[in-house]
């Protein structure tokens, strides 16, 4: 797969800015975004704390505005992961992982949903969110719809499926299971989403994944991400997808010229990543999918992919 460009979105490193969800304001081309910003990482078994912040970028690639929208005020509660589905009238509606710890302290994600209205958006904090406890902890909450949702179980049998659910009033309903190839060597381990997908026709989308496998590395067992593309097929409410079996980003696209990491890991012991919460085609680009990809759980670069590339293969 071919990049069309890869361009760092968060130039000072020494503050983790990554996990972005984005849209693009109506009437201007300035992007704006919702993501992490973690100062320090997590000890081992806890998650990387922060605060959730409020970007507008320009064209030119400029932070023009930054706004805290939602930091923990108690140890108890941490929110993650934010992916935004605008909805006519420029409202989002975004999905969260809202890590939540039990009597012993033990952090558990759960799904959690909140609307916003983008047009006060650097009015206002946060508005207050929803959690999913229905279906279990879980996480990688993606809205696909007005009222439809998917997200990943924190279960085994969930490793290679995502629960797809209805929320019309105040009581989810499951509408079913989506189910993922086995065979994947870049998604051996787990399967989970990205972005929410793009709807090509009525029951037809573009679905960007994230894969993770296992690989021994230096001696060490290392979780190695990469991003993958698929196709979304819904019918009624039953959804299915075709996966293709090579993905289109892996950590080693993001090396230099002399095969080291552009930018150092949060986590070098535990993990290798690429992931992306969001991306955005551009009213000036409209032949172009520019992916926000999370490198190292350090920093956010955008990445350019033609969409006909991206449909080759799933669309012909």
């Amino acid at each position: 797969m071919k990049i069309k460009q890869i361009k760092d979105i968060f130039r000072d490193n020494n503050i983790a800015r990554y996990n972005m969800a984005v849209w693009q304001k109506s009437g201007e081309d300035s992007l704006c975004f919702i993501g992490r910003e973690v100062a320090t990482p997590g000890e081992s078994g806890q998650p990387d704390t922060g605060i959730l912040k409020l970007f507008e970028v320009n064209t030119s690639g400029t932070v023009i505005k930054e706004k805290v929208i939602w930091k923990p005020i108690f140890e108890g509660i941490n929110l993650e992961d934010p992916r935004a589905l605008e909805l006519p009238n420029e409202n989002l509606v975004i999905g969260l992982t809202a890590v939540l710890r039990d009597t012993k302290g033990v952090p558990t994600p759960f799904p959690a949903l909140v609307n916003i209205d983008s047009f006060d958006s650097w009015k206002k904090e946060l508005p207050p969110f929803l959690i999913i406890d229905t279906f279990g902890p879980g996480k990688n909450i993606t809205p696909i719809g007005r009222h439809s949702y998917l997200f990943r179980p924190d279960a085994a049998e969930y490793f290679h499926k995502l629960l797809v659910f209805s929320l019309h009033s105040q009581i989810p309903e499951k509408l079913g299971d989506i189910e993922f190839p086995l065979d994947l060597p870049w998604a051996s381990w787990r399967i989970g989403t990205t972005m929410p997908p793009i709807w090509l026709a009525s029951n037809e989308a573009l679905f960007i994944i994230h894969g993770i496998s296992q690989k021994k590395i230096d001696g060490r067992e290392i979780y190695v991400y990469s991003i993958g593309r698929a196709k979304l097929i819904r019918n009624k409410n039953k959804f299915t997808v075709m996966v293709s079996p090579e993905p289109i980003l892996t950590p080693d696209n993001f090396l230099n010229d002399e095969g080291l990491p552009l930018v150092e890991e949060l986590h070098p012991e535990k993990r290798r990543v690429v992931y992306s919460c969001g991306g955005v085609i551009k009213k000036s680009t409209p032949e172009i999918l520019s992916l926000y990809v999370n490198v190292g759980d350090r920093t956010t670069f955008e990445v350019g992919f033609s969409l006909s590339e991206l449909k080759k293969g799933l669309f012909d």
